[in-house]
């Protein structure tokens, strides 16, 4: 559990990578998942708690065979990040609208993204698919 406060995140990063050595998770993976979650718990304490320092938001991890499933769960205000439009990505930087990239970069960054309000609670799920095992010479 993280309080709603950014110096949270630095604890975030140290247990993502206690985990990940656990878990067995390649190094592109904890990447990808510590970009991911920096972004979407930043959004939740400076959006969702604002100036909140009381709120909470817990997470979970999990391995299965071949994927990594994280749940992101908070009392924050109502908010589905992945409803908002897709980011423009073509358009100059001039003629593009302010935000929505760092959703952009979760969507690009993890292979499933899913939010549900359960209750009182946000829930964010983020699915991460390990990388295909190249087969060996005494598989053929």
């Amino acid at each position: 559990m993280l309080r709603s406060d950014t110096h949270e995140i630095r604890k975030l990063a140290d247990a993502i990578e206690y985990l990940a050595e656990s878990m067995q998770l390649p190094p592109a993976m904890v990447f990808k998942l510590n970009l991911a979650l920096d972004e979407l718990i930043t959004n939740t304490i400076a959006y969702g708690y604002a100036e909140r320092k009381d709120g909470e938001i817990d997470i979970e991890m999990r391995r299965h065979d071949d994927r990594v499933v994280v749940r992101l769960i908070d009392q924050a205000e109502a908010f589905d990040p992945f409803a908002a439009a897709v980011a423009d990505t073509t358009s100059s930087l001039e003629d593009r609208k302010i935000g929505g990239l760092g959703i952009h970069f979760v969507r690009t960054l993890i292979d499933e993204v899913s939010y549900m309000r359960d209750e009182d609670r946000n829930v964010i799920t983020l699915t991460l698919l390990f990388p295909p095992q190249p087969a060996s010479a005494s598989d053929g």
